[in-house]
């Protein structure tokens, strides 16, 4: 191994080596701090990678890759874009009201309270509940008629390690791509935010990720807790390691495996198929990692549903890729309106024979994706362990699961043990709802136990 460190520094010193997510060239618009913006990127993946390479096991880093001229395989992981905790909650598939009711509860911003600045202002706190690393916003006009349904997968990471350079170049997407009435001042922290030990949290004039332009009024990135690219690293990271868990049936692994080692959300369809599918290759013996460059990827819009007012299908039509690669395999951003020069909204059309009342519906017709790469790599060996949890089913809801400790007893849960999990609806109030608290209060996922969150 001492004959591999020149090589190994070497590619270290590759400032570039970890591109912008689909390798989306934002950073040409300044080509003065262009350089700057790219090494600033690399440093914060290579570190989050690297950082979860040392621990051991078969997760490795690519820019670290001690056999560089072995090329590895690329394998795709899909998921449905559609949070199916929600879609699991109402029993949608069964219930005949519970579709309405999981489509009304996606679009329902979740309040995660209120923190108080040291000049007495409030801000309150949202997140969206879409939690597959799909998330949307609605645009009407002023009657209430879609205008735009926005679609994205972008992490806030980018967003914020790009405002640590240029706040400006940040405020210029979202002018183009959320509102052109965007003001930089709008997307920050106005006073320095604090812990409930004194420490700041959020520095005064540093990105809010949860800004009015990004939760109320528009998307441009993810905002859910869990939706983030550390969270994709770190699935990817805690996925290799092996768990005594039966290869079969196939199609029950990926909620088994996620139950027992106790990493990611359980009843998303997105971290039990991602942890299940870098598991499989772990299991043959393969090093893993991410494809570079890191990130969700928006892999399909299936719109063959999509019917104007007179019957006419405009699927075609009514679909923008607005941020994706230059071969449009990785996309972070579609956004679906009515075709140029229609007279009609959004939702004068139907989608599979139904009025389109919002995003959900489309997001169940999305499909995700992320890349792992896998290869041999000479004295990596996989990591083992013990479950750590099991799972419970919702009394009511078969679907919908819940881990506990090992010793649990299964049959004595009732509903009232799964309430924490509920989602908030337009007619739920959410229990921290106007809640006065320190941030690290306010911000503390209820999944914080998992490895990822």
């Amino acid at each position: 191994m001492l004959l591999l460190r020149p090589q190994i520094a070497r590619i270290r010193e590759m400032a570039s080596f970890y591109r912008p997510p689909a390798d989306i060239n934002d950073f040409a618009r300044r080509p003065s701090l262009a350089t700057a913006l790219s090494d600033n990127w690399h440093q914060f993946i290579e570190a989050a990678i690297s950082g979860r390479a040392a621990d051991g096991g078969l997760f490795y880093d690519a820019a670290a890759d001690p056999t560089p001229a072995t090329a590895p395989a690329r394998q795709p992981v899909p998921w449905n874009g559609f949070p199916r905790s929600i879609w699991q909650w109402f029993n949608a598939d069964a219930d005949p009201l519970g579709k309405e009711k999981a489509f009304a509860a996606a679009e329902t911003l979740r309040d995660l309270g209120q923190v108080r600045l040291p000049s007495g202002a409030v801000v309150q706190v949202f997140e969206r509940q879409q939690d597959e690393y799909c998330e949307w916003h609605v645009d009407r006009n002023t009657t209430g008629g879609i205008t735009r349904i926005s679609f994205t997968s972008e992490g806030p990471e980018y967003f914020e390690q790009m405002a640590a350079v240029d706040l400006t170049l940040v405020g210029d997407l979202y002018r183009e791509h959320v509102n052109p009435a965007v003001q930089d001042s709008e997307l920050v922290w106005a006073e320095d935010v604090r812990s409930s030990n004194g420490a700041i949290r959020f520095a005064r004039g540093s990105y809010n990720k949860w800004n009015v332009w990004n939760t109320r009024r528009g998307a441009m990135h993810l905002t859910h807790q869990a939706n983030t690219l550390g969270a994709e690293i770190n699935l990817a990271a805690d996925a290799t390691v092996q768990f005594p868990v039966p290869p079969s049936p196939a199609n029950t692994l990926p909620f088994r495996l996620i139950c027992c080692a106790r990493f990611g959300g359980v009843n998303r369809s997105s971290d039990p198929l991602i942890g299940a599918g870098v598991n499989g290759l772990a299991k043959s013996g393969l090093a893993v990692t991410l494809d570079n460059p890191v990130g969700l990827y928006i892999k399909d819009v299936a719109l063959g549903g999509l019917r104007d007012p007179g019957g006419n299908p405009i699927g075609a039509t009514a679909l923008r890729i607005a941020r994706a690669s230059a071969d449009r395999s990785l996309i972070l951003r579609a956004e679906v309106r009515p075709p140029a020069g229609a007279t009609f909204t959004l939702d004068q059309c139907t989608f599979e024979g139904e009025p389109l009342t919002g995003g959900g519906q489309i997001a169940r017709r999305i499909t995700m994706v992320l890349f792992g790469l896998a290869k041999a790599i000479q004295g990596r060996t996989a990591k083992q362990a013990s479950c750590e949890a099991k799972c419970c089913r919702k009394p009511d809801t078969a679907g919908f699961l819940k881990d506990v400790s090992l010793t649990a007893n299964c049959a004595t849960l009732t509903n009232a043990d799964f309430g924490e999990e509920a989602p908030v609806s337009p007619t739920v109030t959410a229990a921290i709802s106007m809640a006065m608290a320190p941030l690290d209060a306010v911000l503390t996922p209820s999944r914080a136990k998992r490895r990822n969150d």
